[in-house]
Parts: C-alpha cells; sequence; structure tokens
C-alpha cells in the first residue's frame, strides 16, 4: 500500500532529523564543557623550602601547566614554609604580570590568565623555585 509505505518513509525521515538534532545537541553541549573555564591545581609541595627540589622539577606539582586563555591556575601552599607565586624568573626578576605576596601555610593564591603566552614564575623567597604556564 503507497499511503503505508510514504508514511513509514515519514516516520522514518522524521526520526533522522530527530537522532541528528540529538547528536547536535550533544556535540554542542560537549564543546560548551570543553570551553567553559577550568581551574587548574598547583601544589606547593611539603620540602621546597630548602634547595633539591628543583633538580627533578619538584618545586611546584605540576611544575608545567598547560591551560586556555580564560581558565585560572591556582596555588596551594601545603608546607609549614612561606613561599611566594611571583611571575618571572629569579634571572630577570618579577614580571609584574602576577604575584600572590606572601602565602602562608595553608594559603592559596588563583590567577586567572586571559592572555595567550608563555608565563615563567618563581618563588621569591626560594628563588630555585620555578614553574611555568603555557596559555594557548
Amino acid at each position: 500500500d503507497k499511503a503505508a509505505a510514504q508514511a513509514a518513509a515519514d516516520k522514518a525521515a522524521a526520526q533522522a532529523a530527530a537522532d541528528k538534532a540529538a547528536a547536535q545537541a550533544a556535540a554542542d553541549k560537549a564543546a560548551a564543557q570543553a570551553a567553559a573555564p577550568k581551574t587548574v591545581i598547583v601544589d606547593i609541595p611539603t620540602g621546597t623550602s630548602v634547595p633539591g627540589c628543583e633538580t627533578t622539577d619538584a618545586c611546584f606539582s605540576p611544575a608545567m601547566v598547560s591551560i586556555n586563555a580564560g581558565d585560572t591556575v591556582e596555588w596551594a601552599n601545603e608546607p609549614t614554609a612561606a613561599h611566594t607565586v611571583t611571575g618571572g624568573s629569579p634571572a630577570t626578576g618579577p614580571s609584574g604580570v602576577f604575584d600572590s605576596s606572601l602565602l602562608m601555610a595553608g594559603a592559596s593564591y588563583a590567577f586567572t590568565f586571559d592572555e595567550a603566552g608563555s608565563y615563567d614564575y618563581f618563588c621569591m623567597v626560594h628563588p630555585w623555585m620555578v614553574g611555568s604556564v603555557s596559555v594557548n
């Protein structure tokens, strides 16, 4: 019967359109979640207030972070020693881009990176402590 065949074809086409719309909605949601700003935690482990951690890039954990523009990095100071998270390097000094000032034990500092680039940082109290943030 021609009418029944047309109805079945129409139903199949409607289902295909609904499936395509659902797939597009899922893809849009995944893209939005991927693009949503995130926060990356960098720990300042115990034992970094004495030289030695720099030999294994363990003064900041992780020492190198890669994020997207608009993401935030939060440094968490675990040990009993006070530290800073200061943009720049021990060789050239502070860059002026970000600076936590003195972070006491248990304190944290967060900075949102809005512009792509490479950002080195160090602890002004313990200059062997260095790390970097790469912003895409």
